[in-house]
């Protein structure tokens, strides 16, 4: 779950001088390598650690056990090929085995508590195999739990980035969108949008803003949202592919207070929005925005509320789930146009997504434990996917996401931090609905 506070002042003050404006679209195409200064040595806000390599400090060779050779790792796979720690099952040797279904879940460790930083945030393919990214100070790479696939090195440096999505398309190809982070905090805010096919990485660099959501299409377009403005925090629409590409300015304005936003697309290709925005500071109101009638269009779903998330229903519905006090409602959208909103049984807010049968799956974090609801079972049964008390670590959840796979089976990756008195230690879980 990304974290809700908006804290770039002057972030993106210079950034309009790159944009085009709202009716005239943009064709890139990609560039060869980064400029120099593509990151910065920051802290991340979240790990104090200062980047190292993986545990054990050391790159190491191909798999043990002579077996197959990965799919990604040819020749032809770019100018530098990482070597992954993969162990004999063809995954990365750092992640453990599957444990036994305890209440319905089995869990792993996908990356071990250490220096490693990566993202909860993650994306399942077709086969239900897990992608999230990681970084130290010199490597940026993908970790995946599909047994021989590795990836071309990306080329990125600069040991600080903010991770706007990664999503898996149909043919199993994988896209990515980045931005570093800057330590001048004036200057122009790049976005780079990378794409993983045969072997190879194809990247293009905008000036677009600070990615904020990323879905990709049926078809394999992305699609992206991006802040600039550091007073108004105005929306940038980005979509296309490698090679064409078109950057918008939608006239969406989010206002100073503005913590949350949430974005997917339909199976037709049109972006669904929800955010918090108002000129009141402490009420916030509840806004949806969507280009599905070719023009960027904005309705007020709530006067007050807090962190709104957004999934689509397979026929097309945007579903809103937000918070007020001692509440969590869920709203839907007609055909019309019309707002119909519905109280859940439970307080905070949480993650949502869809499955493709329909069924609406709510992961939220109590501070404790991981707790998971949907609404296949009357009253949103409550379910723990992990707890704190059955950890050996014991360690707080820092972030958390929720993917669901083709199978409707709901997955949970969560990290968890511990401080050894110097440094910021991570580790990175993971689990599953069995099988």
């Amino acid at each position: 779950m990304d974290c809700p506070v908006l804290s770039f002042p002057r972030l993106v003050l210079f950034a309009a001088v790159a944009l085009v404006c709202a009716c005239e679209p943009i064709s890139l195409s990609p560039i060869a390598s980064d400029p120099a200064d593509s990151g910065s040595g920051s802290d991340d806000g979240g790990d104090g650690t200062g980047g190292n390599d993986p545990d054990g400090g050391e790159e190491l060779g191909a798999p043990d056990g002579g077996g197959p050779i990965p799919e990604d790792a040819g020749v032809d796979g770019g100018p530098r090929i990482p070597r992954p720690p993969l162990g004999d099952g063809g995954v990365d040797a750092r992640m453990t085995e599957w444990n036994t279904c305890v209440w319905g879940w089995q869990s792993r460790t996908v990356l071990p508590l250490g220096n490693d930083r990566g993202y909860p945030q993650f994306a399942l393919d077709a086969d239900g195999e897990a992608y999230l990214v990681e970084y130290t100070g010199e490597v940026l790479r993908v970790v995946t739990t599909k047994p021989w696939r590795v990836f071309a090195d990306m080329e990125v440096v600069g040991g600080q980035w903010w991770l706007g999505g990664i999503r898996v398309d149909a043919s199993g190809d994988l896209h990515l969108a980045l931005n570093p982070r800057f330590d001048d905090l004036v200057a122009v805010v790049p976005t780079d949008i990378l794409h993983h096919s045969e072997g190879r990485w194809e990247r293009v660099r905008l000036s677009s803003g600070w990615v904020r959501a990323f879905d990709l299409d049926a078809s394999g377009r992305f699609h992206v949202l991006s802040l600039v403005d550091a007073e108004k925090h105005r929306i940038n629409y980005v979509q296309g592919r490698i090679g064409d590409v078109t950057v918008v300015d939608t006239g969406l304005e989010l206002g100073v207070i503005f913590t949350h936003l949430s974005m997917r697309v339909d199976a037709r290709g049109k972006v669904h929005v929800t955010y918090e925005g108002g000129a009141s500071a402490g009420r916030p109101v509840i806004y949806y925005a969507t280009n599905a009638s070719g023009t960027w269009v904005k309705e007020q779903v709530a006067a007050e509320g807090a962190l709104p998330v957004i999934a689509v229903s397979p026929a097309g519905v945007p579903h809103i789930l937000w918070a007020s006090v001692g509440v969590v409602s869920l709203s839907t959208r007609s055909a019309e146009g019309e707002w119909s909103t519905t109280v859940l049984p439970f307080e905070g807010g949480g993650e949502m997504r869809i499955s493709s049968s329909g069924v609406v799956h709510v992961l939220r974090n109590l501070g404790r434990q991981l707790e998971y609801r949907n609404n296949a079972q009357a009253g949103w049964v409550a379910n723990t996917v992990v707890a704190r008390e059955a950890s050996s670590l014991n360690l707080p959840f820092h972030d958390w996401a929720l993917e669901v796979d083709a199978r409707g089976r709901a997955h949970v990756m969560y990290s968890e931090l511990v401080e050894d008195g110097v440094r910021m230690l991570r580790r990175i879980g993971y689990s599953r609905q069995c099988p």
